[in-house]
């Protein structure tokens, strides 16, 4: 409310957002995802080539943990996303009621899906252990860094 309307002949979705959105913060997200997939993989023995059936234990939680990635980046995300210049720690985190509640859900429906029978089935997922969550936590850290060093650089006009 501080800040003037937008003109009017400007779009939603300009150029500069699609390139942050998709090439930056998309990038990023889908590196983490990638990762978790074949971190889970990887830690099970599994070799490049080897075929799993699509209802193979392994299979599932690599999935399951491809989804958990997707699921925590796009926490972050909803956070560092609510201004493109103002850092997320000045924007707090606690200010907006609905955004909270809708991450607690998102939260909650996460780790009903992983961790009870009915997720499970109802989606084809499996349990992951809590490795693979630390080994996403950098993921979602290193968005927050990269992204509050690009607003820095965008309040300075460096972008």
């Amino acid at each position: 409310m501080r800040r003037p309307p937008r003109p009017q002949g400007e779009r939603l979705l300009n150029l500069s957002l699609a390139l942050r959105a998709y090439l930056f913060l998309g990038l990023m997200e889908a590196a983490a995802a990638m990762a978790a997939f074949l971190y889970v993989l990887y830690g099970a023995g599994w070799r490049y080539g080897q075929m799993l059936a699509a209802n193979h234990p392994l299979y599932l939680q690599a999935i399951t943990a491809t989804l958990c990635a997707i699921i925590l980046m796009q926490v972050v995300n909803v956070f560092v996303c609510r201004s493109s210049i103002r850092s997320v720690f000045s924007t707090g985190l606690f200010g907006n009621r609905l955004i909270l509640w809708g991450v607690v859900l998102e939260i909650a429906l996460i780790l009903l899906i992983d961790y009870t029978p009915w997720g499970n089935s109802l989606l084809g997922t499996a349990p992951i252990p809590g490795e693979v969550w630390l080994f996403v936590i950098p993921f979602a850290i290193g968005m927050v860094l990269l992204e509050e060093l690009r607003k820095w650089l965008a309040r300075r006009g460096l972008r």
